[in-house]
């Protein structure tokens, strides 16, 4: 599929029911729409709804197993879509200065670089804590 734009992606991650439904995605793997809307308490119709703007973001995919159409998160759109958001909030103070030398500007970004992975190890020991 091809990449959404930051803006499609983060309003489709806007809406609270659909962070519900993503986070439950993410957390569980794929489900029918009927699964997802008996655990979030919602109606199938609705989750339709949400899941087509998910898609359209491109964050969630769907194939279909007979009469069984599981969604599942993307997890290379959910790579780039954490990639949009640290470019989108690169600013001066995060050593993204201009003018700047572009030794200075490799070191600087080298070392945000090592310090947003360890951020994203963090986050996923969290959430392997979580999931046990």
């Amino acid at each position: 599929m091809r990449r959404a734009e930051p803006t499609v992606v983060f309003k489709a991650l806007g809406a609270p029911s659909r962070m519900r439904i993503f986070a439950l995605l993410k957390r569980e793997g794929p489900l029918p729409v009927k699964e997802i809307a008996e655990s979030l308490r919602m109606t199938a119709p609705a989750v339709s709804q949400h899941l087509r703007v998910l898609r359209t973001a491109g964050l969630v995919t769907s194939e279909r197993r007979g009469y069984w159409v599981p969604y599942a998160v993307d997890a290379q759109a959910l790579s780039d879509c954490c990639g949009m958001l640290v470019r989108i909030c690169a600013c001066p103070s995060c050593g993204g200065e201009r003018g700047a030398e572009p030794s200075d500007e490799l070191e600087s970004l080298l070392a945000r670089r090592e310090e947003l992975l360890g951020e994203l190890q963090r986050v996923e020991s969290e959430l392997e804590a979580l999931r046990k």
